[in-house]
């Protein structure tokens, strides 16, 4: 797993500076045209059914799992990032974006022969260096749409309990790599302000480590609601 992880953390790296450099050097870098926004959102979050495979001594298990969100109850499902955007109109940006997505698998415990708890639920975290772009505004200058996609990594808060009375597993680990795609809109209030709803599907790999040995490992397909508020700043 040591191996993996440092090769993901090399590829995003070679990748983010590869993006950077190429970008510096395409458009126009101009402070007086460049502008810095800050954006913090709430929503919700749903997950596709996965399969996860447990080892922890004798005890093997692989099935698949369906994966509930329960964006709503606490803690809830939030995010914030921000977004340095190299023109004031329509063209491209880079960002740093935050997400705090849920996984609850929805296991009869009290039945079940192997699991007493397993959820992902104080964050499946998720970490993005995102390269946007946004197109020319419509309604009078009021409405802006965005696309975005975004290379990362996933820190999950882990928490698996199990009936072969291996120890508890409670807490956050970096588990491996992440991705995801976006779409919205934006709507300005005013110079500075303005909201945005956007809709995401992000892809992170699970591949965990549970206390007295053996791991857990899954995947996550989540797509998300979001809906927020930016305040934008530059020269």
């Amino acid at each position: 797993m040591a191996s993996t992880v440092r090769g993901t953390l090399r590829i995003s790296t070679i990748a983010a500076t590869a993006l950077a450099v190429l970008l510096g050097v395409s458009v126009d870098p101009r402070a007086s045209q460049a502008e810095t926004q800050i954006s913090v959102y709430g929503g919700a979050n749903t997950n596709l059914n996965s399969r996860g495979t447990l080892v922890s001594g004798a005890t093997i298990d692989s099935r698949d799992f369906e994966w509930e969100g329960k964006s709503f109850q606490m803690p809830p499902y939030w995010g914030a990032q921000i977004t340095h955007w190299w023109n004031r109109g329509a063209g491209w940006g880079m960002g740093f974006d935050f997400t705090h997505s849920k996984a609850y698998a929805n296991v009869d415990f009290a039945n079940d022969p192997v699991y007493r708890h397993l959820e992902f639920t104080d964050g499946n975290n998720l970490f993005f260096l995102n390269l946007m772009y946004r197109f020319n505004p419509v309604l009078d200058g009021k409405l802006t749409p965005f696309v975005g996609i975004g290379a990362g990594i996933a820190v999950p808060h882990v928490e698996v309990k199990l009936k072969n009375g291996a120890p508890d597993t409670w807490e956050y680990q970096f588990a491996g790599g992440a991705g995801q795609v976006l779409a919205g809109l934006e709507y300005n209030l005013n110079e500075s302000w303005s909201v945005f709803a956007a809709g995401k599907l992000s892809y992170s790999h699970l591949a965990t480590d549970l206390e007295g040995g053996g791991h857990f490992k899954t995947y996550l397909w989540s797509p998300q609601v979001s809906v927020g508020l930016s305040y934008r700043f530059g020269n």
